[in-house]
């Protein structure tokens, strides 16, 4: 063990030598025909970026923040450039999203919510799994696909405990557990995609697309390739787990009882909840109803729809205490670091947009001028979708959202042909554990090995390139 954590110690301390010594070489090179030395510093910045959060040998977060540093310091932008992107109207959208998430989980809302999706749609084995799958797709379109899987996880190995003992076949037992287990982090991640906060990919695309090609992308406008893309998907996957790759037959006599159980323990729906409920269900009506609205209100904007309902909690008293629903303890727990991650991202996508690094890299696919568009973008998703097995997913389409543009001008189609299956390519990542924390989550429980996660999901990504290629190119460009 010593010996382990000594050698990762070096390879360490190796790796940061290595990038030090990669960063001054490379600034004394002189740049790649056709590329400015703006453009050129741009790359050496992104190159490193790339690695540090590929290794994480420093949090993901601090490596977001190296565009505040170094973009002034080589002149690729001023200092006001770089740190524009932390302070941007989608981060706050996020921001209000997480609050009022933060206050759906203190509450046990989300709880509630869960157990009587799954308990309306059935308590067999294959309805248990839809169940779970519906529940979380469904949580994930509005608080994080990790807070969603932690709560779910728990409730899903209970379910596990109730027949570890039973009369029936280990394989059928098995299989049950595998998927019920692999359905939930799968669903997170599809679910999402559903809405423009469901996943950060989502939120740095239609910023993306704002400040660089004045294109604006707003929660309905998402919606309305996002909820078809997961209406899609969610049965697709549901059939593909169930019975192709771990086909589940078994009986469960006290699933229904449990579920029942669970409900029961919550007790009756508090004030407290009852609130959210009303703050959630008013912020989304008027998300949905904006576009009717903005010419009684003007100037009124998702982002501040967002901060109007999470501002709001912090109002309302609890019934059972002096304290109200929202204090701003209870926002320590909110993912602060995404939000960084987020600016981070948008700062080096606008770097490598700004500084002509992203028209060199399109003009590199010129040689594909006559290749079908549904090539490209097939190629585009499906490199996104196996880079983010290993990388984050934010890191990866802040990579490559200027870049797919930049092929996209290269061609001479719309940009939102390889910008859209770009981002949603990066929500698709199935076959590891690092590849998203919904399948960290749920590799933790010791019920799934990565050979079992590694086959399952090597499959649904074969299956999703070719889903986000489809709804990309003939849904997608018909709705946005």
């Amino acid at each position: 063990m010593r010996y382990n954590l000594r050698n990762r110690k070096y390879n360490r301390i190796i790796l940061i030598l290595f990038l030090i010594l990669f960063f001054i070489t490379s600034l004394n090179i002189n740049p790649p025909e056709g590329l400015n030395t703006t453009a050129w510093r741009t790359l050496i910045v992104a190159f490193v970026m790339a690695v540090l959060w590929i290794t994480e040998i420093i949090p993901l977060p601090a490596t977001a923040l190296l565009p505040l540093i170094l973009f002034p310091l080589l002149n690729i932008a001023s200092i006001k450039s770089a740190a524009a992107p932390f302070a941007h109207p989608l981060i706050f959208l996020f921001l209000g999203g997480f609050i009022i998430a933060q206050a759906m989980q203190k509450w046990n809302l989300h709880k509630r919510i869960a157990l009587n999706i799954i308990s309306v749609i059935g308590t067999k084995p294959n309805s248990i799994i839809a169940g779970f799958m519906v529940a979380s797709a469904f949580l994930s379109m509005w608080i994080s696909n990790t807070a969603t899987a932690l709560m779910m996880m728990p409730i899903a190995l209970s379910l596990v405990q109730l027949f570890k003992n039973d009369k029936v076949e280990i394989k059928d037992r098995s299989n049950f557990s595998l998927v019920l287990l692999l359905s939930i982090a799968y669903s997170c991640s599809i679910g999402g995609v559903g809405t423009l906060i469901g996943t950060p990919p989502n939120a740095l695309m239609a910023a993306y697309l704002q400040d660089n090609h004045a294109i604006t992308i707003g929660l309905v406008e998402w919606m309305l390739i996002g909820i078809p893309f997961v209406l899609i998907s969610l049965p697709i996957a549901f059939v593909i787990l169930t019975k192709i790759i771990f086909p589940v037959e078994l009986k469960l006599n006290e699933s229904s009882k449990f579920i029942n159980n669970e409900k029961e323990k919550l007790g009756k729906i508090s004030s407290e909840e009852k609130n959210v409920a009303i703050v959630f269900a008013i912020v989304a009506l008027l998300w949905v109803s904006r576009p009717l609205l903005t010419g009684f209100v003007s100037n009124l904007t998702d982002t501040g729809i967002a901060i109007a309902g999470a501002v709001i909690l912090f109002f309302i008293p609890s019934k059972n205490s002096d304290k109200r629903i929202m204090n701003w303890r209870d926002t320590e727990k909110i993912a602060w670091g995404i939000l960084i991650l987020f600016g981070g991202g948008l700062s080096l996508a606008s770097g490598i947009q700004n500084s002509g690094l992203a028209e060199w890299i399109g003009k590199l696919f010129s040689g594909l001028n006559n290749a079908p568009t549904i090539l490209i973008v097939l190629l585009i998703t499906a490199t996104i979708i196996f880079l983010t097995e290993l990388t984050s997913n934010l890191a990866t389409t802040a990579a490559f959202l200027p870049i797919a543009a930049a092929i996209a001008v290269q061609f001479n189609v719309d940009v939102l042909t390889f910008v859209v299956p770009a981002a949603i390519a990066a929500s698709c990542a199935f076959m590891l554990p690092v590849a998203t924390p919904p399948n960290a989550i749920i590799f933790s429980s010791g019920e799934i090995s990565i050979k079992q996660m590694a086959r399952a999901g090597l499959i649904l990504n074969l299956v999703f390139i070719v889903i986000v290629v489809l709804i990309s190119m003939f849904w997608g460009r018909a709705v946005l």
